[in-house]
């Protein structure tokens, strides 16, 4: 924005300012008309916005150069300078040569476990030969995947951008209504609109919303144009950055939900074959009948702790072994271990990693130790993973290919239970999100966290000390490091630590999950011992400050029975025969259609675009279908495709599209080939690889 400090000139330019709009009136009034008729016809949910709506700030006036300009009064600003026309074009030049991005690299893998990986080795090793022999933009490229407006002013921005660029997909965010009402009359909707029609192009808006409910439906626009132009959307801040700083750092702090948790096809299978592999009777985590939504209940009346396996859990031990009676423990995968060597046995054992290791470190405990302890985990868990616990709970994991078939298969789940499976939202993607889903899906109101650092201050020490990590002497035994790829968020005491992407996407889901919980659950609290990253709707708490009740074994035993008796269902094993139905058949039959679009010929790269869009609107398609694992074993798969495919192609010139076509015949291959992992549903059980072996000191 631009800073009047003169009162008088203010005034004159205001005065002057209305007389050249007035003797424009016509002109305006007309360009107004046109808009709201093509803002209706075409986007009828901000038109109901913006209908009906009158402005705020009615201090708008007509610069000597065209552009319509709006003053604050109380500030002495405008939301343009004098030159608006000249100071919009610099400002997109800065962009242009400057443009705002984020990278997305999945990198090359020489060990190649799963069709996925081998395929995926082959496509980013033609990416990168070829990018390293050709030139490589370095300024904002004529055609992007998509363009986020941070800030919308009156539009004059997107005109100028639109004239040189082409974008697939923009999204406009816009919190003062005012500046969008004033759009209607500023620039020609109708040539935006239709030229993006031409182009075969999207727009979206977000409208006078805050930072999170524009994220909330930022997303959702992301996923149905395709998460994997989450790494080929430019940033444009459209005035003075303090103003849109909210909705940036929301964005920023939130952004992985964009990057991670892609999966990818064998995983689903893996998923798939760990369910009917079971040998030993499970649960069914359900959502009881009578449970409308999640209230206050005397039967769980006992505050739960969420123990991760972070650096700062050893600070909490002695608080855990005095309120153990007092408090429900909730372990967290590895730190199952590390509370045996404390002496400290959980009430619940939560685990996610479908990877046979996650059973594994569970030979090095004492089967006394685990009798008695229940476990919670969703149904892509190895089978060997349940032989260790006398009664285990299995959720439903979102996005899942089993989710979706024991939802809908009448061979796998009786028909009394498929209704009221419970998912576990906001369960990935390390285990603490798994134990918050579960725990607030009960209904549980006081959520303790220790040791869910989700990040570390030293990346020497990133977990507990006494965890399977380290040695007896306190050295790292080399299973996993930190070293590279490091960002910092706030800490939830003081100062800041490090965190990963992974430990970073973990924080915004239980942040998410937090959320979630208070809708529900009015009296709902959770409080953050640790001494990691800070947790949004998780109060930073000491535990010197904490006051917990006495508690008793006979009241924990009559909370565990309680838990058995409604939040879970015996599923009769004799019921069908493990099978996934027609699921192998259909599969096959879908990647014909993939095949299809895979194979049509493209001169272009807005047709690789095209040819991408039309891919992933026929993943979406299978929901409508009723088809949805369709599109869950596949999408993921695709995702790392198409990312691959656009780092070549929007980076490069128009040359590289012969390689591209390259990059598309090697994920032909791949789609060919995917159904054969289906054949034999019983037959991608995870072998294990060895991946403790002399590196976890359990």
């Amino acid at each position: 924005m631009s800073y009047e400090n003169n009162i008088d000139n203010l005034i004159k330019k205001l005065g002057s300012g209305r007389d050249r709009l007035k003797i424009n009136d016509d002109i305006f009034s007309e360009r107004y008309k046109r808009n709201i008729k093509v803002i209706k016809e075409n986007f009828p949910g901000l038109y109901e916005v913006i209908k009906d709506y009158s402005p705020e700030n009615k201090n708008i006036f007509l610069q000597k150069d065209g552009s319509l300009n709006l003053i604050f009064p109380s500030t002495g600003c405008t939301v343009y300078p004098e030159n608006a026309f000249s100071d919009i074009d610099n400002r997109y030049k800065e962009f242009r040569v400057n443009p705002s991005r984020a990278f997305v690299s999945v990198g090359v893998s020489n060990v190649s476990n799963s069709m996925h990986e081998r395929y995926m080795e082959r496509i980013g090793t033609v990416r990168m030969n070829r990018k390293s022999q050709t030139e490589q933009y370095h300024t904002l490229p004529d055609m992007v995947g998509g363009i986020v407006l941070f800030g919308f002013e009156f539009g004059y921005q997107l005109v100028r951008i639109l004239d040189d660029h082409f974008a697939k997909h923009i999204y406009i965010y816009e919190e003062n209504v005012d500046f969008f009402y004033y759009s209607l009359f500023a620039i020609d909707w109708v040539w935006i609109v239709e030229e993006m029609m031409a182009r075969d192009s999207t727009l979206h808006f977000y409208i006078g919303v805050d930072e999170k409910e524009f994220l909330a439906n930022y997303m959702k626009d992301l996923r149905y144009n395709g998460l994997y132009m989450a790494g080929h959307t430019y940033f444009y801040m459209s005035y003075n950055l303090e103003h849109v700083t909210k909705v940036t750092t929301e964005f920023s702090n939130q952004y992985v939900r964009q990057i991670m948790g892609w999966g990818f096809f064998d995983d689903g299978v893996i998923g798939i074959s760990q369910y009917l592999a079971r040998k030993k009777k499970t649960y069914l985590a359900v959502n009881p009948e009578h449970k409308k939504e999640v209230r206050f209940s005397r039967d769980i009346d006992l505050p739960v702790i969420i123990i991760g396996n972070g650096p700062s859990l050893d600070n909490n031990i002695d608080f855990i072994k005095e309120h153990i009676d007092d408090m429900v423990l909730v372990s967290c995968g590895t730190t199952i271990n590390t509370l045996y060597k404390y002496g400290i046995k959980p009430d619940y054992h939560v685990d996610v990693e479908r990877l046979r290791h996650t059973a594994e470190k569970l030979e090095f405990i004492d089967e006394e130790f685990l009798t008695g302890i229940t476990s919670l985990t969703v149904n892509v868990m190895h089978p060997d993973f349940y032989n260790y616990f006398d009664i285990n709970f299995i959720g439903l994991k979102p996005s899942e290919p089993i989710s979706s078939i024991m939802k809908l298969s009448h061979e796998l789940v009786s028909p009394d239970n498929r209704n009221n499976l419970a998912m576990m939202h906001y369960s990935s993607p390390i285990v603490a999100n798994l134990a918050m889903s579960y725990m607030t899906s009960m209904g549980f109101s006081d959520i303790y966290l220790a040791g869910v650092d989700c990040g570390f201050k030293d990346p020497d020490n990133h977990h507990s000390k006494a965890s399977g990590y380290y040695k007896n002497d306190g050295s790292s035994t080399g299973l996993t490091e930190f070293k590279s790829g490091l960002k910092r968020r706030d800490a939830n005491f003081h100062g800041s630590v490090f965190t990963t992407s992974i430990m970073d996407t973990s924080r915004v889901q239980i942040e998410l999950s937090i959320r979630l919980a208070k809708k529900s659950n009015k009296i709902f609290k959770c409080y953050n011992l640790s001494d990691g990253v800070r947790i949004e709707g998780a109060e930073p708490i000491l535990q010197e400050d904490i006051l917990i009740s006495k508690g008793s074994k006979d009241k924990k035993c009559k909370l565990k029975k309680y838990v058995i008796e409604n939040f879970s269902a015996e599923e009769n094993d004799s019921y069908g025969e493990r099978s996934i139905g027609d699921v192998y058949e259909e599969y096959k039959e879908f990647t014909h259609e993939c095949l299809r679009i895979l194979n049509k010929g493209f001169n272009e790269k807005s047709e690789v675009l095209n040819m991408l869009s039309e891919y992933n609107s026929l993943l979406m398609q299978q929901y409508f279908k009723g088809k949805p694992y369709n599109c869950e074993l596949m999408i993921g798969s695709f995702t790392y495709f198409a990312n691959e495919i656009l780092d070549l192609v929007l980076s490069t010139p128009d040359e590289t599209l012969v390689w591209a076509r390259e990059m598309v015949d090697i994920f032909v291959e791949f789609v060919e080939e995917m159904p054969t992992l289906l054949e034999n549903p019983l037959g991608a059980v995870d072998p294990g690889r060895g991946l403790l072996d002399g590196k976890y000191n359990a």
